[in-house]
């Protein structure tokens, strides 16, 4: 591990360094490129991206950081399609599944302005990345992303055996917005037809996060929990990233396999820190596994995994 942090922290400061020294791209310039026979800058559309979260401990999780239920303790993230779920037949399925929860008055100012999209009532996963030359060997990369992630506490609770009644773990539905920007190195330059595209970056993304949150009706609590209580909240983050991957180059369709490492940034507002609903001293006894106060932030920190089609130009 501390030789990999090395290595990332140098293709860092090589990627700094060479985002110093690429020249400018001007119509002149690009012109003379063309008569010396240097390959050409490409853009690249990634759509149609089928994603999967996965966390980095046990405790990452970030359910089980906001309410300390064990139940949660090494749960799954999401997996599945972002733009179109063929089972479901949803355009934007998890976009759908937020607006069905209810949580559009919580969201953040670019989830609310995309949620005016006509039909869609959201925007569509995509990528958009230009990647240029340089004086060297390597390109030089610059992305802007959008995805979303959709966690359902009945969908992502870690495995338990015996008996898992739905009362005994709090309601928690969570929605989060990637929109995120990100330079990236392409060692082996820009990418040609019929070629691979290795790539490794860092970036920064702005989070919009909504959630549900409450306690079910819990008959081992009637005094305090005899029907099903909910809250709606919602924050925004900055989230610092690293990139890596790899996609086919060239000049038509293809495909690219993203990973990105979000960092540990506390960026999701914990509902449950301000209130439990229910008198804080039974929410404990009864959900808080872990003991003590639960944490005002969360992050999420872990791997995203994006497999996409690609167009390139």
């Amino acid at each position: 591990m501390f030789l990999i942090k090395i290595l990332l922290n140098r293709i860092w400061l090589a990627l700094i360094i060479l985002l110093l020294l690429a020249p400018a791209v001007f119509p002149q310039e690009e012109t003379t490129a063309i008569q010396a026979g240097g390959r050409d800058a490409v853009w690249r559309i990634g759509f149609w991206e089928v994603l999967q979260q996965t966390f980095s401990s046990d405790d990452t999780h970030p359910f089980y950081q906001m309410t300390g239920t064990d139940r949660f303790r090494a749960g799954k993230g999401f997996f599945g399609p972002t733009f179109i779920d063929p089972g479901a037949s949803n355009l934007l399925p998890n976009v759908y599944e937020k607006n069905e929860d209810g949580h559009g008055s919580q969201d953040g100012f670019l989830t609310k302005l995309f949620s005016n999209i006509p039909l869609l009532k959201g925007l569509p996963t995509f990528s958009l990345e230009y990647i240029l030359p340089t004086d060297y060997v390597a390109g030089i990369g610059l992305c802007f992303a959008y995805t979303n992630i959709w966690l359902d506490d009945k969908k992502v609770r870690a495995a338990t055996t015996g008996a898992d009644p739905d009362y005994a773990t709090p309601l928690l539905r969570m929605a989060s917005h990637f929109y995120m920007f990100s330079a990236s190195i392409h060692p082996f330059g820009v990418p040609k037809s019929d070629d691979l595209d290795i790539f490794m970056g860092y970036g920064l993304s702005r989070v919009e996060s909504t959630l549900k949150s409450g306690i079910r009706e819990n008959p081992s609590i009637s005094a305090y929990a005899s029907s099903t209580q909910t809250q709606l909240s919602g924050s925004t983050g900055t989230l610092p990233f690293r990139r890596m991957g790899i996609a086919s180059g060239g000049e038509s369709f293809g495909f690219m396999l993203e990973f990105l490492f979000p960092s540990k940034s506390e960026i999701i507002d914990n509902p449950f820190a301000s209130s439990t609903i229910i008198d804080s001293t039974i929410y404990d006894s009864t959900y808080n596994d872990r003991g003590g106060a639960l944490p005002a932030k969360v992050g999420m920190e872990g791997g995203i995994t994006r497999v996409s089609w690609t167009y390139s130009f």
